[in-house]
This record gives structure tokens, sequence and C-alpha cells, in this order.
């Protein structure tokens, strides 16, 4: 047998010579998956963090809008008080120019008497001004309900 081994060590060095090749092989196979895992992972995390950028961005241009209603509501909202005044006169005025009329102290001498056109076009102008009111209190409503949702957005906004 220790013959055979001697005529045959040449093939014998070179099987182990093939073996430790392979075996390198294998091994740096093994890292090349590594390798490719670990890039994978990292590819995974980029596209996870773009998406998580690309909702936020979203959220920031919901944001951008929803400021832009809230200021035309808030300046339809100043316009209110304007409103109310405006109306709260006119209603004053006729009620007193009524009570004068039950009263029978109505002077014609030194009061304008309305014609019936005129009057009319007051009550008109008042019903106009009660639509407006009505209009800006619905904005209102709607302000109230975007700055709710404005805040929900930014609440949760600070999670991405």
């Amino acid at each position: 047998m220790i013959k055979k081994i001697k005529e045959n060590i040449g093939l014998i060095a070179t099987a182990f010579a093939l073996m430790g090749t392979i075996g390198t092989g294998l091994s740096t196979a093994g890292e090349l998956v590594t390798t490719l895992q670990g890039i994978d992972e990292r590819m995974n995390t980029i596209e996870y963090e773009f998406n998580s950028l690309k909702e936020s961005t979203y959220v920031q241009n919901d944001i951008a809008v929803l400021y832009e209603k809230i200021q035309d509501l808030e300046i339809a909202a100043q316009n209110v008080g304007r409103f109310n005044e405006e109306m709260a006169t006119l209603q004053a005025n006729l009620y007193n120019l009524e009570q004068q009329v039950r009263d029978g102290g109505f002077d014609l001498d030194r009061y304008y008497l309305l014609e019936k056109w005129e009057y009319q076009e007051l009550n008109d102008s008042i019903t106009r001004m009660e639509t407006q009111v009505q209009t800006v209190n619905n904005n209102m409503w709607e302000l109230n309900d975007l700055k709710t949702r404005l805040a929900y957005l930014e609440a949760n906004n600070h999670g991405h």
C-alpha cells in the first residue's frame, strides 16, 4: 500500500490541492451571498425611507393647502363682525321706525317716511346680510374642522 501511495503521490497532492481550491471557492461564494444579502437589506431600508419621505411630502403639501384654506376662512371670519354690526344697526333702525309708527308719535315733518319699495329694499338687504352671516358661520365651522384636521396631521407628521 505504501508503494501505491508513493507511485500516486502526485495524484494525491493534486486531489488535496483541488479540494482546498473548492473549499476556498465555497468560502468565497458564502462571502458573496452574505454581501449580496447586506446590499439587499440596505436597498430595502432605502426604499422604506424613500416611501416615508414621499408620504411626508404629501402630508406637507396637504398642510400647505389647509393653511391657505384657513387663511381664506379667517379673512371671511373677520368680515363677520362688520356684517353683524351692519345687520344690528339696520334691525335697530327698523325696530325704532316700527315702534314709532305703532305709538302714533311719528312726525312726518321731522322724519322721512319710507316708501314701500324702500322698505322692501331694506328688508331685502337684511335678508342678504343674514345669508352672508350664515355663510360666514358655515365657513367658521369649516375653519374649525380644518384646524382640527390640521392638528391631527401635524400630530401624525412628527412620526415620519
